[in-house]
C-alpha cells in the first residue's frame, strides 16, 4: 500500500486531510498556499432583484482592482461614492394618463323614432292652454338673454346691451349659467355680470376680470365657482380664435368648455339657425310622461334623438319653450297639477292622476271695525258693549290630505295640497244697519 501523507487543511484546523506521498509538489504547494498569494480571480457579479414586481433589475460590478463592491468603498472615497450613485435605479415617473377623448355628438339617428300615437293633438291642446300661462322662460328665458326685461332694468340705471355682439355675448353666458339653475336666478346673474363688472358684460371685461371677482356676480346659480372659471375661459378662447364674437357653427360651440348640445342649438335657435332641438330637464321629463318614446331615454341626448326623428322640423324651435313654460307651471317635477292640466282632461296623457278632495271646513271669525285714527270702537269714552262690531261667518274651502289615485296600474299615492276659498256669508254691526 502506497505511503499515505497527511496535512491540515487550509479552511479548518480541525480537518485532517490525507493524500498519497507521490502527489505533485506544485499541486500540494498550490493547496497550501495562502490566498493571498493565489492568482486574481475573475471579477464576480452580484445581482439583486428588487423585491417589488414592476421595478428594473439592478446589477452591481465588482471593482477591477481590488476585487472589493464598489458599494462597499471607504467613506472618504468620493469616486467610488459618486460611482455608487450611479448604479442606484433611476425613479420611475407614473405613466401620465391619456386625456380623455370626447365622445363625438351624434346629429341623427341611424333608424328614426316612430311617431307617438295621437301626438298632433296633444301638441295642440298643450300649445292652446300654454298661451294662457305665462311662465318664468317668457320674461328671463336664457335663449334670449333676458331682453323681455331689459327695457325696465334699462329704466332703473341698468347699462343697456346696445350691441347685436353683446346680445349673442350676453345670450351665451345666459345658456352657460343656466344650468342646474332656475331661470329668475340665471337672469339676475346675468345682469349682475352686466351692471358690475367694469366694461359691462363684453369679451373684453370678461378677459380683465379676475375668477373671484365673475364669480360674486354669479354666486347664486348652480356650480358657481366652475362657471367662473368657464366664463374666463370662454372669453380667451372667442379673443384668441374666434375676433371677440360668439362662433355659429356647432363644432366651435361644443369645442366651449362648458356648453353642451343644448346650449348650443338654443343659441343657434336664438341666431335663426334652426339645426336641433335644445332639450332640458322639462322636455326630458314631460316627454317621457307622455309616453312619446318607445323605450325610456336616459339622457337628453337620446330624447333629443328621438324627437328630431320623427317631430316635423318647423317645430323645433317652439317646442323647448312650450314645453319648459308648461312644465314650469303646470306638469311641475313633484306633484304635477293634473287637476289644472288640460292634457289629462282629456285622457291623453297615461300619467295622469286623479284628486280625490277632502271634506270641507268652516271656521268662524270676528272682526273689530276701527275708525279712520285706527281706534276701535268704544275706547273714545263709548260703551264698548254697544260699539259696532262686524261678525263675519267665514267658509273655508280646504283641501288638506288628499288621496291621489293613478289610473290603470291600482296604485294609491298620497300628496298633501292646501287650497283656500274664503266666502263672506253676512256682515252685521250690533247697533246699526248691516253692511
Amino acid at each position: 500500500m502506497a505511503p499515505l501523507r497527511t496535512r491540515t487543511s487550509a479552511h479548518s484546523a480541525r480537518v485532517t486531510l490525507y493524500e498519497p506521498a507521490a502527489a505533485s509538489i506544485s499541486s500540494l504547494a498550490a493547496a497550501t498556499a495562502p490566498a493571498s498569494t493565489s492568482a486574481p480571480a475573475t471579477p464576480r457579479r452580484r445581482t439583486r432583484s428588487s423585491t417589488a414586481a414592476s421595478s428594473p433589475v439592478v446589477k452591481y460590478e465588482r471593482d477591477d482592482d481590488d476585487n472589493a463592491p464598489a458599494w462597499a468603498a471607504d467613506e472618504g472615497d468620493d469616486s467610488d461614492a459618486a460611482a455608487f450613485e450611479e448604479l442606484k435605479p433611476a425613479p420611475t415617473t407614473p405613466k401620465a394618463k391619456s386625456p380623455r377623448k370626447p365622445k363625438p355628438h351624434v346629429t341623427k339617428l341611424a333608424n328614426p323614432h316612430p311617431a307617438p300615437k295621437n301626438w298632433e293633438r296633444t301638441y295642440a291642446v298643450i300649445r292652446e292652454q300654454r298661451k294662457g300661462i305665462v311662465a318664468a322662460v317668457d320674461l328671463m328665458g336664457c335663449e334670449q338673454g333676458g331682453r323681455e326685461a331689459q327695457k325696465k332694468e334699462e329704466d332703473a340705471g341698468a347699462a343697456p346691451v346696445d350691441s347685436d355682439k353683446a346680445r349673442r355675448l350676453s345670450t351665451l353666458v345666459s345658456l352657460m349659467l343656466s344650468s342646474q339653475t332656475k331661470d329668475p336666478v340665471t337672469h339676475q346673474a346675468t345682469v349682475n355680470l352686466r351692471n358690475d363688472l367694469p366694461g359691462g358684460l363684453t369679451v373684453d371685461a370678461l378677459d380683465k376680470a379676475s375668477v373671484d371677482d365673475i364669480d360674486r356676480c354669479i354666486a347664486k346659480v348652480g356650480f358657481h365657482n366652475t362657471k367662473a372659471r368657464n366664463l374666463k375661459l370662454l372669453a380667451t378662447r372667442l379673443r384668441e380664435l374666434h375676433d371677440g364674437d360668439v362662433p355659429s357653427d356647432l363644432a366651435s360651440l361644443l369645442d366651449i368648455v362648458g356648453v353642451g348640445p343644448k346650449m348650443s342649438y338654443l343659441y343657434l335657435q336664438s341666431i335663426g339657425q334652426n339645426i336641433g332641438i335644445g332639450v332640458d330637464t322639462h322636455v326630458h321629463r314631460i316627454t317621457h310622461r307622455l309616453r312619446w318614446h318607445k323605450k325610456e331615454p336616459k339622457t337628453p341626448e337620446e330624447t333629443r334623438l328621438n324627437l328630431e326623428s320623427w317631430l316635423p322640423q318647423h317645430l323645433w324651435p317652439s317646442v323647448n319653450k312650450m314645453l319648459v313654460g308648461f312644465g314650469q307651471e303646470i306638469c311641475k317635477p313633484v306633484a304635477p297639477r293634473c287637476d289644472l292640466c288640460d292634457v289629462a282632461r282629456e285622457k291623453l296623457c297615461p300619467s295622469r292622476r286623479v284628486v280625490v278632495p277632502s271634506p270641507r271646513k268652516k271656521v268662524k271669525v270676528e272682526l273689530e271695525i276701527k275708525d279712520e285714527e285706527g281706534l276701535v270702537k268704544g275706547e273714545q269714552g263709548e260703551d264698548a258693549a254697544s260699539a259696532p262690531r262686524l261678525e263675519v261667518k267665514l267658509e273655508e274651502e280646504t283641501q288638506g290630505v288628499v288621496a291621489v289615485k293613478a289610473e290603470g296600474d291600482g296604485r294609491v299615492l298620497v300628496a298633501e295640497r292646501e287650497v283656500k276659498n274664503e266666502v263672506v256669508e253676512a256682515a252685521t254691526v250690533p247697533g246699526g244697519e248691516a253692511s
